[in-house]
């Protein structure tokens, strides 16, 4: 049978055999970005779920029961099923895949009771580990700033002093001796300003309250009310130095100190009376 066609009318190209039929009205350049949109959703979860937790991957929190872990699998399951992109690009489906076998990873770990159960121990193990190497490392960040710092102390570079003291104290705050070696470095930098003095007092009381057991924080009080004028405070302050390490150099010296002018002043006072 001939067909006549109007002048101009291109022939459609013909259907290969076997060829689904053509969907009526379907716009290929809406395709196009509907293909598009998917891929992009697809990379997004390969990359967001490459080293996601099955909880993250599934999108549920760690106390959920069974019947919410199978119910956020299914729902996830079925948007990024391969079958779901299986006349869409080469891309998408390889990307369908790859997620789908992240998904079911998650799944498979979850929906078993016992291997759930060995996951969540696993990773507080692990989380326990990493804090205490994060607090290691913390903790000798903060001691070599202390020596740097001691070693500014002697050689009376104080506001170095103070600087590396402060760096100690940020990377490990609840140590006493940097509160005392801090609060006493604090008056040498200002030793005429009464409110640095209260504020360098609070720090070595806080380094006494921390570090009870160590003499260091008795013996920087008790320089530090010697400065302030309370000898009496500052004598009881060196003892307890000593009483706890009874080689304490610095507090035996201030000890000896102290009796010297105690027995001047006996002196001085018994030649005043036997005039």
């Amino acid at each position: 049978m001939l067909e006549l066609r109007s002048a101009g009318e291109a022939a459609a190209a013909p259907e290969p055999p076997g060829a689904p039929p053509r969907p009526a009205g379907a716009n290929p350049e809406a395709k196009s970005a509907d293909n598009e949109a998917l891929r992009a959703e697809l990379a997004d979860m390969a990359e967001r779920f490459a080293y996601a937790e099955p909880f993250t991957v599934l999108d549920v929190p760690e106390t959920s029961d069974e019947a919410t872990i199978r119910a956020a699998y299914e729902a996830l399951a079925g948007r990024v099923h391969p079958d779901r992109v299986s006349s869409d690009s080469r891309a998408v489906r390889r990307l369908a895949s790859r997620v789908f076998s992240q998904v079911e990873s998650a799944w498979e770990m979850l929906s078993d009771p016992r291997r759930r159960q060995e996951y969540l121990l696993g990773r507080k193990r692990a989380q326990r580990n990493e804090a205490a190497e994060q607090e290691a490392r913390l903790a000798a960040d903060a001691q070599r700033f202390f020596q740097e710092g001691e070693s500014a102390l002697k050689q009376r570079a104080y506001e170095i002093a103070l600087g590396c003291f402060g760096k100690s104290l940020q990377y490990s705050p609840e140590e006493g001796e940097y509160h005392a070696y801090y609060g006493w470095t604090l008056h040498l930098c200002n030793p005429d300003d009464a409110t640095m003095a209260e504020e360098a007092l609070e720090h070595v009381k806080r380094g006494l309250k921390l570090a009870s057991d160590r003499e260091k924080p008795y013996l920087l009080m008790g320089r530090l009310c010697k400065a302030m004028g309370r000898p009496g405070a500052a004598e009881k302050m060196f003892a307890r130095a000593v009483q706890i390490q009874p080689s304490c150099v610095d507090a035996l010296r201030e000890l000896r100190l102290i009796n010297m002018r105690r027995e001047k002043k006996k002196g001085l006072i018994g030649r005043l009376l036997r005039r």
